[in-house]
C-alpha cells in the first residue's frame, strides 16, 4: 500500500452569496458541498471526502480546490501559492543554515554578540539557536 494520500479534486465557485464546491473526477459520486465562507466550505469538504471516494476514514485524503472566481484570473492565485511554497522552502533551508552557522561559530569560541553581528541576527536569536540542538 502506498504512503501517498489519495486526492479529491473539487471545483469551487461563488454562487448567490455562498460558496459551492463540486467533486470532480469521481465517476461514482455526483455532488458537493456548500458554505457561507471558505472556512465552512473546507470543513464540509473534509467531512465528505472519504464518503466521496468510498474509502475508510483511516485513509489519508487531501482535497485539492480549483477556485473559479469571476474577474480573478486563476493564474494570480496559482502564482501566489507557487511563490509562497518557494518562500517556505527557502525559509526552512535558511533556518537550517542559521542553526549550522551558529553551532560552528559558537563551537569555534565566538561570543553570542559577535556571532549575531557576523550573521545579521539578533543576539536573542543566536542564543536561541545555540540552545536548540
Amino acid at each position: 500500500m502506498s504512503d501517498r494520500p489519495l486526492r479529491l479534486a473539487m471545483k469551487v465557485v461563488p454562487e448567490d452569496g455562498h460558496w459551492v464546491a463540486l467533486v470532480q473526477d469521481v465517476p461514482d459520486f455526483r455532488g458537493g458541498v456548500t458554505g457561507d465562507s471558505l472556512v465552512e466550505l473546507h470543513e464540509e469538504a473534509e467531512a465528505i471526502k472519504h464518503f466521496a471516494l468510498n474509502v475508510p476514514k483511516e485513509t489519508p485524503v487531501l482535497v485539492d480546490y480549483d477556485y473559479e472566481i469571476p474577474g480573478v484570473s486563476a493564474e494570480i492565485i496559482d502564482t501566489y501559492w507557487h511563490l509562497r511554497t518557494q518562500r517556505d522552502e527557502i525559509a526552512e533551508k535558511f533556518g537550517d543554515a542559521a542553526s549550522t552557522a551558529v553551532a560552528a561559530l559558537r563551537g569555534a569560541g565566538m561570543s553570542v554578540r559577535d556571532s549575531a553581528v557576523l550573521l545579521g541576527l539578533s543576539r536573542s536569536r543566536v542564543d536561541q539557536l545555540s540552545h536548540s540542538g
